[in-house]
């Protein structure tokens, strides 16, 4: 009997066990979702389904981001950027800081989907797909400061062609060196620079080219307040680095100052303050301190603009453009003081001289006056000595009446009598003998103060109009060598 309970346990269990194999047997297969889709499906909210599957498909334990797409050959990655505003050139920083839209673009085949799909175009992802691809580590090797925009969040453009071509976008700001040559300033032009490199892949692994059309361009127009982009060139070159040759894209471009805030700032003060110097050789020389004031204001006002100037510049060892000028009119400045002290010495020199020549006259009047007397002696005979008596008689009363008196009254009356009789006998002097009382010394004296101030009148204008002509077809003339290089340059070699 127990073995017959027994058997019968042992069958029930063996049904149990077989009836639960049939059941899972009969349980239908779960399929994976891309072996189960309608790949032929392409409507709009197909494809959003689609790129998902895609993507898990190509990011999957396969895909090593650390490693080159291609193992036989050197990757091409083709470089664009599109100026999208220059925010500032500075002399100051010898830099110049720009917005760019940056692109690169390489194929690898790793990142193919035409074979899994012919819905999709392409695939625009995210900034953070980019952090799972392999890149080129492309980079400004010369920029002093590169930045992605963030506006909310990094303005990174991914999109992943179906024949596994990968373009990434970048918008950053970047800041990189100029060569600051202010030998023409302020009629100077820049050059200034930017070196791209694959920072981590020598042309081994990773080669660079410009894209094949116009690979560099200006997406808006782009004016600074005080420079123009004047030129605009793209070169490809090679560099030797110990670990091996790297491939190298360098853009140019040049700046052409815009100087029209100098002429008005700098330049038309400076000629205002010159011929406000000028106006001294029209004052009179009795008004000396008039003439240093004008001379000394003058160059207090040129010295304070160029000064303004100057604080903005760099420290360099050469002489600028702007410098030449400034000893030019600090120059008519100064001689125009020196005409003043050299006036003011004639002046004083002739004074000298004149006074001089008045006491030797003086003493020759009355021996020209005797000599006339003895001269109507001759000719008019006893008649006129016995006048003459009477005169020189009466003159000698009146000269012996006072003394005889003994009053003041009468010496004041004696000094005047004098006087009286000086300044008569000086224009008689003057109307018988007109060249002995004459200033012969300054008519015959070639530099007076009056013929200096007459010919400064004439020469300072001149020779001050005549060197800024010099001056500013010179350095215009160099200016425009300088843009003609630059504008020679804009159509890179082919």
């Amino acid at each position: 009997m127990t073995n017959v309970t027994g058997l019968a346990e042992r069958l029930n269990l063996f049904t149990l066990i077989w009836g639960l194999g049939n059941a899972i047997s009969t349980l239908p297969e779960t399929p994976t979702p891309i072996d189960n889709y309608d790949w032929m499906q392409c409507d709009e909210p197909a494809n959003d389904t689609i790129s998902q599957l895609v993507l898990r498909r190509l990011f999957d334990d396969n895909y090593n981001k650390n490693t080159v797409p291609l193992k036989t050959s050197a990757t091409v990655v083709s470089i664009e950027f599109g100026i999208q505003n220059i925010a500032q050139v500075s002399e100051i920083s010898a830099s110049f800081t720009l917005d760019l839209l940056f692109s690169q673009i390489w194929h690898d085949p790793r990142l193919r989907f035409d074979h899994i799909t012919t819905c999709l175009q392409n695939l625009t992802l995210g900034y953070s797909m980019v952090e799972k691809l392999w890149t080129p580590n492309v980079c400004f090797v010369n920029s002093k400061k590169t930045e992605i925009h963030s506006s909310p969040t990094p303005n990174i453009f991914l999109m992943i062609y179906p024949n596994g071509t990968v373009w990434v976008n970048y918008r950053l700001q970047v800041q990189s060196p100029c060569m600051v040559d202010l030998v023409l300033f302020p009629m100077d032009v820049m050059n200034c620079e930017l070196i791209i490199e694959s920072y981590a892949y020598n042309a081994a692994k990773v080669k660079l080219n410009w894209r094949e059309w116009q690979p560099v361009f200006s997406i808006a127009k782009s004016k600074l307040s005080d420079f123009t982009l004047y030129g605009l060139q793209w070169t490809k070159n090679s560099f030797e680095y110990a670990a091996g040759q790297w491939d190298q894209l360098t853009v140019s471009l040049t700046f052409s100052r815009a100087y029209g805030f100098y002429i008005l700032q700098m330049y038309i003060p400076t000629y205002s303050s010159v011929f406000l110097s000028f106006v001294s050789f029209w004052i009179d020389l009795k008004a000396l301190p008039a003439r240093i004031t004008l001379g000394v204001s003058s160059l207090m006002a040129l010295t304070f603009q160029y000064g303004n100037v100057a604080k903005n510049l760099p420290r360099v060892g050469y002489v600028k453009s702007i410098d030449v000028y400034m000893v030019l009119t600090t120059a008519f400045i100064f001689l125009t003081m020196i005409e003043v002290a050299f006036v003011c010495y004639l002046e004083s020199e002739n004074n000298m001289r004149r006074k001089e020549r008045q006491a030797e006259k003086k003493k020759e009047r009355v021996a020209a006056l005797q000599r006339k007397k003895d001269k109507k002696k001759n000719n008019y005979g006893a008649t006129t000595m016995t006048n003459t008596n009477a005169a020189d008689s009466d003159l000698r009363s009146n000269y012996d009446e006072p003394f005889s008196n003994g009053t003041a009254s009468h010496k004041i009356s004696i000094s005047r009598q004098a006087n009286n009789m000086f300044e008569s006998l000086h224009a008689l002097a003057q109307f018988e003998f007109p060249g002995l009382l004459a200033d012969d010394d300054d008519e015959n004296t070639k530099w007076t103060a009056q013929n200096v101030d007459k010919f400064c009148r004439k020469a300072f204008p001149l020779s001050f109009c005549l060197l800024n002509l010099i001056y500013w077809c010179y350095y215009l003339y160099q200016n425009y060598l300088a843009k003609a290089e630059a504008l020679a340059q804009m159509t890179p070699p082919s």
